[in-house]
């Protein structure tokens, strides 16, 4: 089971918070040019602009926060910098930490970018009085570029970095709570559009091929996916626990004293949808149905079309219809793989949100669902999950 989380949206919602960090005024050291002239420029005013997230390396993720130095309305240059954090992964709780940490903005190297080293001389040159620039070459300027690059990036680093990043931590972070399901182990990845998270757990089911997106959702929406036979496992699991029901009438109502027992399966190739059903109480009565599931979302939910349901195996003589079963436990299946999204839950800088299906769709054995996000209520900060 993988969940895509476009890296863009969680880029702009994050950036969006850093209004509240307060812009800080940077002395600079004297600028001069020789005997010539000497700038009139004292102190630049620094804010932290942006923060976008980037794919980096198993297990951890990557990103890069720009600061802007300006003079007025006017920006002079900006300080890029970009670093590495590990997410926590708590398997036990299902749960997935995201936050850049004290230590991980400590490890930064500041960088001006060569085009905005040019756009700082462009900008020091225009300091100059106009009488003046007839008498100074550009490369006496480019000179001064260096020099208060080096300041910016060393002896200032500190100041800035301990006033507008001190603390990032709690404006970045941000969570994901998992399903309830046997997980046994969490994985991150990362690709240009989208942060990863592969769930794998105990359930007896084939895994998908590839983690990558489908393209049946737009790229910024969230995206759920899970192979055929993750979908059925769901399904048995939840009837063993008794979550849902495993006892059903002949016409394929759940009923506590129904005669048949069911189970689902997924079987690459044509129907792969397999409803199993038995009744011990005569003569071991077994039937198996399969159909090719049509899906759709109104209002949220998943329905559910099978318009090739058919007997495909019996033994003993159980009389049932197959278009029956499919209506109601068919739609039971897909209600667990819905619900199964539906349990998902952020908490994104500030709000708590819960994920509800917009898409959904079966092709090569592969369900994905396509979600959003709606806020719930604001969020309050928890570690783990409460059993």
């Amino acid at each position: 089971m993988v969940l895509a989380l476009p890296l863009a949206p969680l880029s702009q919602q994050l950036s969006a918070r850093l209004s509240r960090v307060k812009p800080v005024r940077v002395k600079l050291p004297t600028l001069g040019i020789g005997g010539v002239a000497q700038l009139p420029i004292t102190s630049l005013s620094a804010r932290l602009h942006s923060i976008i997230l980037l794919p980096a390396a198993a297990d951890r993720l990557a990103f890069r926060a720009r600061v802007v130095l300006s003079s007025g309305s006017q920006v002079v240059t900006t300080i890029d910098l970009e670093a590495e954090l590990t997410p926590r992964l708590d398997v036990a709780n299902g749960v997935v930490d995201v936050a850049v940490s004290p230590a991980d903005i400590a490890r930064v190297k500041p960088t001006i970018p060569a085009g905005e080293r040019k756009r700082l001389g462009d900008f020091l040159y225009r300091q100059l009085p106009s009488a003046t620039q007839r008498f100074v070459d550009r490369s006496m300027v480019d000179g001064l570029v260096s020099l208060l690059a080096d300041d910016l990036l060393g002896g200032s680093w500190p100041f800035i970095r301990d006033n507008l990043l001190g603390d990032i931590g709690a404006l970045t972070e941000f969570s994901i709570d998992l399903p309830d399901l046997p997980i046994t182990a969490i994985g991150l990845r990362s690709d240009d559009n989208d942060l990863l998270v592969a769930i794998t757990s105990s359930l007896p089911a084939a895994g998908l091929t590839t983690l990558a997106r489908d393209p049946s959702t737009p790229a910024h929406l969230p995206q759920l996916r899970m192979s055929g036979a993750t979908v059925a496992e769901l399904v048995n699991w939840q009837m063993a626990a008794g979550t849902i029901p495993a006892r059903y009438t002949r016409e394929g109502v759940a009923s506590p004293r129904g005669s048949f027992e069911a189970g689902i399966s997924w079987q690459s190739g044509p129907r792969p949808l397999k409803i199993h059903v038995w009744d011990s109480t005569k003569d071991c009565a077994y039937v198996q149905f399969g159909g090719t599931p049509a899906l759709s979302v109104g209002r949220g939910q998943i329905e559910v079309a099978v318009d090739d349901a058919t007997i495909e195996e019996t033994k003993g003589s159980a009389k049932v219809r197959a278009a029956l079963w499919f209506r109601r436990l068919g739609r039971q299946t897909f209600a667990v793989s819905e619900s199964t999204a539906a349990r998902l839950r952020f908490e994104l800088f500030g709000a708590q949100m819960r994920a509800s299906a917009t898409s959904a769709s079966v092709v090569q054995d592969t369900l994905t669902i396509g979600l959003t996000l709606v806020e719930e209520r604001p969020a309050k900060r928890s570690r783990g999950r409460a059993h």
